[in-house]
C-alpha cells in the first residue's frame, strides 16, 4: 500500500524536507537551518524539528534522502561524512533510502551506503535534474539551481541527464558546479574589484574590495528586497542583525567605508554593483556549460532560493525562462514555490514514488 513520502536534502547549512501524499501532491515543505560543521547533534535536532513541526511519527512515512553535508569540515573526507550522516538519518528515520547516481550504474535508491559512498555523495543536483528530465519530451533545457551557497548547471535532453562531470571536482573544473549563491557567498569572492558609481561620480569606478569576511550576498539581496525571509537563515558575517541598516553597514565595509559616510542610495547602488558582478560570473559559467553541449539549449529552468536570478540570466543570454513550478503537478502555488527552493528534497520524494 502506498504511503506518504518525505524527501530530505541534508546539506551543510540547511536541512530541507518536502512531503508528498499518496497522490504525489505537495502537502508540506520546511527548510531548517543546520550548521552541520558544528556537529552531528545539529542534524539530529533538525530532523526532530521537522517531524515535531509536522506532528508526525517517522515510521508513518517513507523517507527518500539525498545529501551534500558530507562536505563540511566536521568530517575528514566524503566517505566518512556519508557514513556518519546515513547512520544519523537511519537512527531517526527507519528504513530511509538514499539516492545514488553514477555514469555506469544510472540512478536508484539504496538502504545500505557501504561501498556506495561515492555515488551517494553530493548527488542532489542529479536528483533534481533526473526528476525534471523524466518530464521532458524533446528539446534540450539547462537546469540552473542557484541556492544559498552554490549554483548547479545541468543539461537535460530527451529524458536524460547529461552532466559535464559526475564528481564535484569534475563539475567544478567545467563550471557545472559553480560556487556562488544568494545567501552565504562572501562578497570578497566576487572581487577583487567592483565597478561602482558612487553618488556624485559621473561613471562607475573600479574599486578594490576588502579581502575580508565583512559581508555576504545575503546583504546584497536583503538591501535589494529580493531575498525571501524564509530563505535568509544563515548567520550574518558579523553575527549582527538582518535589518536594512545592518546590511548596508556590512556592504560599506567592503569598500572601506562606514555606513554613515554616504546616504542609503549609495549602498543601494553598491548592492546593485555586487549583483551585476555575480550575474556576470554566472552568465560566464552558464555560457561555458552551453558551449560543451552537442545541441545548445534554448531554455533555462530555474530552481533554488536564487531562481529570481535565472530569469535575468535567461534574458541576458537570449534564452527562454521557465520556473520549476511549471513542471510540478497541480496544487497550491505557495507550496510549489516553497518546494522549488527545496527542489532536491522534492525530487527524491517524487522519484521514490515513481520507482517504487
Amino acid at each position: 500500500m502506498k504511503r506518504a513520502v518525505i524527501g530530505w536534502d541534508i546539506g551543510g547549512a540547511h536541512v530541507k524536507a518536502v512531503m508528498l501524499n499518496t497522490q504525489g501532491e505537495i502537502v508540506r515543505v520546511l527548510q531548517q537551518a543546520c550548521a552541520l560543521w558544528k556537529g552531528l547533534p545539529l542534524l539530529e535536532d533538525a530532523i526532530k524539528h521537522v517531524l515535531n513541526d509536522w506532528h508526525i511519527e517517522a515510521a508513518a512515512c517513507d523517507h527518500a534522502v539525498t545529501m551534500t553535508g558530507e562536505l563540511v569540515d566536521l568530517f575528514d573526507n566524503r566517505l566518512q561524512g556519508v557514513r556518519a550522516i546515513a547512520e544519523t538519518v537511519q537512527h531517526y528515520l527507519p528504513h530511509a533510502e538514499f539516492y545514488l547516481a553514477s555514469a555506469t550504474q544510472g540512478a536508484r535508491f539504496t538502504d545500505c551506503v557501504t561501498g556506495l559512498e561515492t555515488d551517494i555523495a553530493s548527488m542532489n543536483w542529479h536528483a533534481s535534474a533526473q526528476c525534471l528530465a523524466t518530464s521532458m519530451a524533446g528539446d534540450a533545457m539547462l537546469v540552473v539551481d542557484i541556492g544559498s551557497t552554490t549554483c548547479d548547471i545541468t543539461l537535460c535532453e530527451q529524458q536524460q541527464v547529461w552532466p559535464v562531470g559526475w564528481s564535484d571536482a569534475a563539475r567544478m573544473a567545467k563550471q557545472g558546479l559553480f560556487y556562488t549563491g544568494v545567501v552565504r557567498t562572501p562578497l570578497m569572492a566576487l572581487g577583487p574589484l567592483i565597478a561602482w558609481q558612487a553618488p556624485g561620480e559621473s561613471q562607475p569606478v573600479l574599486r578594490h574590495i576588502a579581502a575580508e569576511y565583512f559581508a555576504t550576498t545575503a546583504d546584497v539581496y536583503r538591501v535589494l528586497g529580493e531575498l525571501s525571509a524564509s530563505d535568509d537563515l544563515a548567520e550574518t558575517a558579523d553575527g549582527q542583525g538582518r535589518s536594512m541598516n545592518d546590511s548596508m553597514r556590512r556592504l560599506a565595509r567592503m569598500v572601506g567605508h562606514d555606513v554613515e559616510d554616504q546616504s542609503s542610495d549609495a549602498w543601494l547602488s553598491l548592492a546593485l554593483a555586487f549583483k551585476a558582478a555575480q550575474l556576470a560570473s554566472l552568465q560566464n559559467a552558464i555560457a561555458s556549460v552551453m558551449a560543451q553541449a552537442n545541441r545548445p539549449p534554448k531554455t533555462l529552468l530555474g530552481l533554488g532560493a536564487g531562481s529570481f536570478l535565472v530569469a535575468a540570466l535567461a534574458q541576458r543570454l537570449g534564452l527562454a525562462y521557465e520556473p520549476a513550478t511549471a513542471w510540478m503537478p497541480a496544487g497550491s502555488l505557495q507550496l510549489k514555490q516553497a518546494a522549488e527552493v527545496c527542489f532536491p528534497a522534492y525530487a527524491v520524494a517524487r522519484l521514490w514514488q515513481a520507482w517504487h
